[in-house]
């Protein structure tokens, strides 16, 4: 409470002496993209540790504001529900917010919002919760899913909640995606991807991280290779985009295990990625043509943003670093974290930076990061949170658009919008208003809409209201292979034998081009209705990983018919071998795993730092350091130091002193009592307590795994053991 306190006590002083955000254009404090300038829309104290935002029709900022997360080095108090879902607000029309409406509070670690069907989608782990908006408040909240995100690590649970163009919301670290639809929400199984952030291009693809490697993504939309329950993707879904980690930031910056070898460079600074998050693509109308559908990546633990160019050919997706030796945003400020990325109404690109010194959770902290974080005293800087704005210096940038009070049918023009946040949300008003009056203005906008975006996003909202039919999808034109590989695509949402020769004219086109994406759509679709044309592309293709893995998800159930052709055409090829393969899998049961996971996800990092805060912190302190009287310290101690067997004993049987410490002796504050006897706690709590303590409270850091069996048969030799182990018996003790 009293941590509280100071930090509202902070806030009131801060508030004070800035009674808004600074309205200053502070390219001069960032290292920019020449060409390109940024300014502050929000910052504390109107928002504390944002980690994602989203635009509303009016123009205004819904912040996710999770201040739990690492409020202090040692992670305390991070179950307080004081989170925020708040609401920031321009009043005055300067570009700046100067307004804040708390519309949810006393939430634990919320981490992701969509505004949608009227209402708020958020998640506040472990549920995924649907509220309507009334008014600016809260009406009766819905329970979407009561598994959103079970157990796991905060650093690596389910967020984002992405409104993709196919109607589904998609979220990163999940292996679910929901829909509303017909009064219901829908949830069914996908591929988890990434691990902090989301995003999309104009096809649907969907591009994710992991905390080294900068982007991942998809070659084709999602959920196209699930068809086929005895094949695993191995060529389409979950390519690294970018192998190449490197990047570079302005200053020094210290990261979690800068220990190794090759860490930094000769100048100190960290060389490859370590935090990368939210592989956002830019499909603003602010930027110049050229940086459309470019790939922006958060790198917080060196205060920067790096920049992609995407290149795609026969099929393959590949990010190219724009730049050598600099890169697209750096701050020269330790604080500044970029974690969420964002394209704004206005066109322009937003960069949520959750300000905060220490980023690394406790459960993951090495001994070694944390001393240099004391040795900086970076524990003792002051919370905060900033909201950016990036714009074009070559291009006017227009202020951003209340939108709010239009009519339902004047959503329509939007669909064609050279921005895609404006298509997006056109899509979702359109989606969930549902007027069938709209019906043929939008079939026409389908038909011939100025942009192939328009025409897409047209037909996919058509696809959201229900009145997607054959004679809908011949009456547009083929023209476009963008638009002809949507048109398969959506054409398989209602795809049947019995309609399937209504939708040649779409089929016949795409195999009679030589277009290879509209192939690769094509090999998705047609196995499920038709051999003849899926043989004519398995021929074409038949040493092609990514066209013969299509094929073969597409053909489900029907490998034994098609095979025999295949060889006879050639003895070897790829997918001959992807045939087999799957033929085999089918033989001995062995199905891919896309099921909605249920299970708790918490690692032992995770969990034994939560047991040592339940069991152990109360007596040796949650930083391990001790406390006077009651215990000595267990950090870079000996005992930690030390073989992991010698902490199973002391923890199952206790520990008597005198004990010595960092050469202090401890006598009559030093017993420990044991606690096998203790049935609440397991073998695997006490595994996972010493891979907590190997990490973070050892001077030599490891990623530490004590084998379960280990532990039990430890149990097993002292389990008539009725006295504490002195220091002496435990030295004494045999290791194997």
């Amino acid at each position: 409470m009293n941590k509280l306190l100071l930090i509202f006590v902070f806030s009131l002083l801060l508030f004070s002496a800035c009674k808004k955000t600074d309205n200053r254009d502070l390219t001069g404090e960032f290292t920019l993209e020449k060409g390109f300038h940024i300014k502050a829309v929000a910052a504390e104290p109107l928002l504390i540790s944002p980690v994602e935002i989203e635009f509303d029709e009016s123009g205004r900022i819904w912040a996710v504001e999770m201040t739990g997360y690492m409020r202090d080095i040692d992670g305390s108090d991070e179950y307080l529900a004081d989170g925020k879902i708040s609401i920031l607000e321009d009043t005055d029309n300067d570009g700046v917010m100067d307004k804040k409406t708390v519309f949810l509070d006393e939430l634990v670690l919320p981490r992701a919002i969509e505004l949608v069907n009227g209402g708020l989608l958020y998640a506040e782990p472990p549920n995924l919760y649907w509220v309507p908006i009334e008014n600016d408040q809260p009406g009766k909240r819905e329970l979407v899913d009561s598994l959103y995100s079970v157990g796991g690590n905060v650093e690596h649970a389910p967020n984002g909640l992405l409104y993709n163009i196919d109607n589904w919301i998609y979220s990163a670290k999940s292996d679910r995606r929901y829909r509303f639809k017909d009064g219901k929400w829908e949830m069914t199984p996908t591929h988890s991807r990434g691990q902090w952030g989301i995003s999309n291009d104009d096809a649907g693809r969907l591009y994710y991280n992991n905390n080294s490697n900068p982007i991942f993504g998809d070659f084709v939309p999602s959920n196209q290779v699930n068809a086929n329950p005895f094949l695993d993707s191995k060529n389409i879904e979950k390519q690294n985009l970018s192998p190449s980690r490197r990047f570079y930031p302005a200053h020094p910056t210290l990261i979690n295990r800068g220990y190794n070898k090759g860490a930094f460079d000769e100048n100190g600074r960290v060389k490859t990625f370590t935090s990368a998050c939210t592989p956002h693509i830019y499909r603003g109308s602010q930027f110049r043509k050229d940086y459309y559908q470019q790939a922006f990546v958060c790198g917080p633990e060196g205060n920067l943003v790096k920049r992609y160019e995407l290149k795609q050919e026969q099929g393959k997706i590949a990010a190219i670093p724009t730049s050598e030796g600099s890169e697209f945003l750096v701050s020269m400020d330790e604080t500044f974290r970029p974690v969420n990325l964002n394209n704004g109404p206005d066109g322009a690109l937003y960069v949520v930076d959750m300000r905060k010194a220490v980023i690394q959770h406790s459960a993951y902290m090495t001994s070694y990061l944390k001393e240099l974080i004391l040795k900086n005293k970076m524990d003792t800087l002051p919370l905060g949170g900033r909201i950016f704005r990036i714009a074009d210096s070559t291009n006017a940038v227009k202020p951003i658009p209340n939108l709010s009070g239009l009519a339902l049918k004047d959503w329509v023009s939007f669909l064609d919008s050279k921005n895609a946040w404006q298509r997006t949300v056109a899509q979702k008003n359109l989606v969930f208003g549902n007027d069938k009056d709209l019906v043929p203005a939008i079939t026409k906008l389908a038909q011939s809409a100025k942009r192939s975006t328009g025409q897409i996003q047209a037909l996919w909202t058509l696809e959201g209201m229900g009145e997607i039919t054959p004679e809908l999808l011949t009456s547009i034109p083929t023209d476009n292979p963008k638009v002809l590989s949507q048109l398969i695509l959506v054409a398989k949402t209602i795809l049947t034998k019995a309609n399937a020769n209504d939708l040649v004219p779409i089929f016949a086109k795409a195999l009679e081009g030589k277009n290879y994406d509209n192939h690769l759509q094509l090999a998705h679709t047609i196995g499920a209705v038709e051999n003849k044309s899926w043989l004519i592309l398995a021929q074409m293709y038949a040493d092609d990983p990514i066209m013969s893995e299509a094929l073969v998800s597409s053909i489900g159930g029907n490998e034994a018919t098609v095979l025999p052709i295949m060889q006879q055409y050639k003895a070897e090829s790829y997918i001959n071998t992807m045939l087999l393969e799957t033929i085999d899998n089918q033989a001995n049961d062995k199905r891919k795993e896309l099921i909605a996971s249920t299970n708790d996800q918490t690692d032992n990092r995770t969990r034994g730092f939560e047991l040592y805060q339940t069991y152990c912190g109360t007596c040796h302190g949650h930083d391990g350091k001790g406390i006077e009287n009651l215990a000595p310290p267990l950090y870079q101690s000996e005992y930690v130091d030390g073989p992991a067997e010698h902490i199973v004993l002391v923890m199952l049987n206790g520990l008597q002193g005198p004990i010595t410490v960092h050469g202090e002796i401890y006598e009559g504050a030093a017993v420990m009592p044991g606690i096998k006897q203790n049935p609440d706690i397991s073998d695997r709590d006490i595994n996972d307590i010493i891979a907590f303590l190997k990490n973070g409270f050892t001077s030599k850091p490891v990623w530490f795994n004590l084998k379960e069996s280990v532990i039990t048969k430890l149990r097993a030799e002292t389990a008539d053991r009725e006295e504490m182990f002195t220091e002496e018996e435990l030295k004494a003790w045999p290791i194997d």
